[in-house]
C-alpha cells in the first residue's frame, strides 16, 4: 500500500496504540510490524512527532544485482505487503477466536427465537414434579394441534393394523383418521374407574381384529386408591398385544391431574396434552411427550407440517414461562372464563 501510493511520502501513520485499538489486537504485534517496515526503509519514526512514510520509494534503494533471464520471472513477494497481510491474518484469527469463545459460552436456547426450547424444558419439569412423569425435553415436541395431528396420523398410517379409538373421541377425529387410510374401531362407553372392564374390551378387540394402536384418554380409568395396581395391569395387557398407546389428555391441564399418567408406566406410548386444557381449541397449543422419543420419519413429517409462524407465537408465552408464571397465567384464564 505504501509503494502503491496509497500513503505518500511524509504521510503520518497512525500510532501503534490506535491500530491496536481499532483492530482489537495486541499493541506489541503492531510494534513488531512497524519495526520490520522501518528496517526495510519504508517508514521512519521521529521522537515526539510520530511515524511517517519514507520519502524515497523502494525501487530507488540499491539492491543486489538480479540475474538476467529471457523468460519473465514471477514478481518477488513484497515483504512490506506480506507483513501487512500477516497482520491482517493475525487480526482475523484473533476475531475468529473471540467469536468462537463467545459462541462456546452461549447455550442452545440463546439461538431459539421461538421459545420452543424453554417451552419443552418447562413441560419436562412440570410433568416430572406434578405428575411424576420423567421424560427428556428432547422427547417432547410442541405446536398447534392441526400440525401435530397431521404428523401423528402420518405416523399411524405407516403402522399395519387397526386403531382402537376411545368412546370420548370426537367424530371429527375419527373422520380425519379414516381419511388417512387408517381403519378405526370404536370402544364402547366405559365408566370412570372401570380399569378391569377396559382390559376386557381391549382383549375382545385384539382377539377379533388386528389392533396395533389405541387412542383414548386413560386418566378416568383409575381410582386414586388403586391407581398403581390398576395401571400396572393395563400396561401389562397393552404390552401383551404390543399396542401403541396414544394417551389423549388434551382436555386436562398438565398440572391438574393428581395421578401419574399411564404413559409413565408403559414405554410404547405417547402422551398427548394441551397447555390450556379444555381451552385447547381456543388457544390451540399442544404437546406430544414420549419416553422413547420419536422416530426420524415422525420428526421429518413434523418439520414438513410445522409452520414457523405457529412457533413464533410461542415467544410471548415463553417469556411468561421463563418467569415461572405458567400456573398463574392458566389460573387467570380459567377464572376469567368461569366468570363470563
Amino acid at each position: 500500500m505504501i509503494e502503491g501510493g496509497a500513503w505518500l511520502g511524509g504521510s503520518a501513520l497512525p500510532s501503534s496504540r490506535d491500530i491496536a485499538q481499532r483492530l482489537g489486537i495486541n499493541r506489541k504485534t503492531v510494534s513488531r510490524v512497524y519495526e520490520e517496515l522501518s528496517a526495510q526503509g519504508l517508514i521512519y519514526t521521529e521522537p515526539k512527532r510520530g511515524t511517517f512514510v519514507s520519502q524515497s520509494p523502494r525501487s530507488d534503494r540499491p539492491g543486489p544485482p538480479r540475474p538476467r533471464s529471457l523468460t519473465p520471472l514471477r514478481p518477488e513477494p513484497d515483504s512490506a505487503a506480506s507483513s501487512i497481510y500477516q497482520l491482517i491474518q493475525k487480526t482475523t484469527a484473533h476475531h475468529i477466536r473471540r467469536v468462537a469463545l463467545h459462541m462456546h459460552k452461549l447455550r442452545p436456547h440463546d439461538y431459539d427465537v421461538t421459545g420452543l426450547f424453554n417451552l419443552k424444558h418447562m413441560l419436562a419439569n412440570l410433568l416430572a414434579h406434578e405428575r411424576r412423569y420423567l421424560v427428556s425435553p428432547d422427547h417432547i415436541t410442541c405446536g398447534t394441534w392441526p400440525v401435530l395431528q397431521t404428523a401423528l396420523m402420518h405416523h399411524l398410517s405407516s403402522i399395519d393394523g387397526c386403531l382402537l379409538l376411545g368412546h370420548q373421541a370426537s367424530v371429527a377425529l375419527e373422520v380425519a383418521l379414516q381419511r388417512q387410510g387408517i381403519q378405526v374401531l370404536r370402544l364402547p362407553a366405559i365408566g370412570d374407574g372401570q380399569a378391569h372392564e377396559f382390559i376386557e374390551q381391549i382383549e375382545k378387540f385384539c382377539i377379533n381384529y388386528p389392533v396395533s394402536s389405541l387412542w383414548c384418554d386413560t386418566s378416568a380409568l383409575f381410582n386414586t386408591q388403586t391407581t398403581e395396581a390398576a395401571q400396572t395391569l393395563v400396561a401389562q395387557k397393552l404390552a401383551d398385544y404390543h399396542l401403541l398407546l396414544i394417551d389423549d389428555q388434551r382436555a386436562h391441564l398438565p398440572f391438574i391431574q393428581p395421578n401419574q399418567p399411564l404413559s409413565s408406566r408403559y414405554a410404547k406410548s405417547i402422551l398427548l396434552g394441551s397447555l390450556y386444557g379444555e381451552c385447547c381449541d381456543m388457544f390451540n397449543l399442544c404437546y406430544l411427550a414420549s419416553n422413547l422419543g420419536f422416530s426420524a420419519e415422525f420428526i421429518n413429517e413434523l418439520n414438513v407440517q410445522q409452520q414457523q409462524s405457529s412457533l413464533l407465537n410461542m415467544l410471548a408465552q415463553s417469556e411468561l414461562i421463563k418467569r415461572g408464571e405458567y400456573k398463574k397465567l392458566l389460573t387467570t384464564i380459567h377464572r376469567f372464563l368461569q366468570q363470563s
